[in-house]
Parts: structure tokens; C-alpha cells; sequence
């Protein structure tokens, strides 16, 4: 698996966010002309599941399903890539936490989130979604996309 100063592409890897059942998101940095540098997140598919087809299809079917959608509540994929035998995602990168970090935080100071802030946080989450549920194919034609991992862990909150 990669790892920090690593490059892949136009990518150096700066660190290892996170890792779940099927890929792994990293942080990195894109390099460019005249000094160009600005942080990614990039999502690889673990490679025990690179080479199993249907996984890879699942894969492939979320990068090209998350690159449409269009809408400030949900993270930018902004490219699909390969390297070797590993397709990885750009995406956008959020500087923040996820909402269980937050939760655990409060959590240790014996505090809990305000009903208000919660319920801003929800209405974010149901604006993407809908802008997920509604996002359309070149012919006009509704994907009806579900997002099938709503979690704490998933939801991003920016500083």
C-alpha cells in the first residue's frame, strides 16, 4: 500500500487518513507549475479487493456516480485514476473532522452536540443527499442514486 512521500502521478502522499471496508483515503498534495500545491484526499481500493472484478465494479460505479454530483454538501470527486493495478479517486479535501470525531470529542468532556447545531447538520446532510437522489445522466435521465453509507464517520464537518 502507499505510503507518506510516496508519489503517485502528480500526487506526493502526505499521510494515511483512514481506512475502511473497501478502500483506503489518503491525504495528498498535488504539485504543479510555478509552485503549484494543494491538498487532495485520494481513495484506493485495498488491493486484497483490486483484483476481485465485482468490487472494482462497485468501485468504479461510485467514482462515476459521485464525479455528477454537483452540490456544496457533498465532496468533489474531481478525478479517476490508475496506477498500476489500483484505480484510486481525487476528491476534494475537507479540512475539518468527521461528526463522530466531534462526537467523541464532546463526548470526553461530557458534553453533547446542541440541538440546533445537530439539526443544521442534518438539514446539510439531507440537501446532499437529495442532490444525490436527483442527479441525472447526460440525457436528462435520473440515476437515482442512494447513498447506502450514511454515518457518522461520513459526514464531514469543515472548520
Amino acid at each position: 500500500m502507499w505510503s507518506p512521500g510516496q508519489r503517485i502521478g502528480d500526487y506526493e502522499i502526505v499521510a494515511k487518513l483512514r481506512e475502511g471496508g473497501m478502500a483506503t483515503l489518503f491525504l495528498a498534495r498535488r504539485t504543479g507549475a510555478a509552485g503549484f500545491s494543494r491538498h487532495v484526499a485520494i481513495k484506493v481500493i485495498h488491493p486484497d479487493l483490486a483484483n476481485d472484478e465485482q468490487f472494482r465494479q462497485m468501485f468504479l460505479d461510485e467514482a462515476l456516480l459521485s464525479s455528477r454530483i454537483d452540490h456544496p454538501n457533498v465532496v468533489h470527486v474531481e478525478e479517476l485514476h490508475q496506477y498500476e493495478d489500483a484505480h484510486y479517486l481525487t476528491m476534494e479535501f475537507v479540512h475539518g473532522c468527521s461528526l463522530s470525531q466531534l462526537q467523541r470529542a464532546l463526548l470526553a468532556r461530557g458534553r453533547r452536540l446542541a440541538p440546533a447545531f445537530a439539526t443544521r447538520i442534518a438539514m446539510h446532510v439531507a440537501d446532499g443527499l437529495h442532490a444525490a437522489h436527483e442527479t441525472c445522466d447526460e440525457s436528462g435521465r435520473a440515476l437515482s442514486v442512494v447513498h447506502r453509507d450514511v454515518t457518522p464517520e461520513n459526514i464531514l464537518l469543515a472548520y
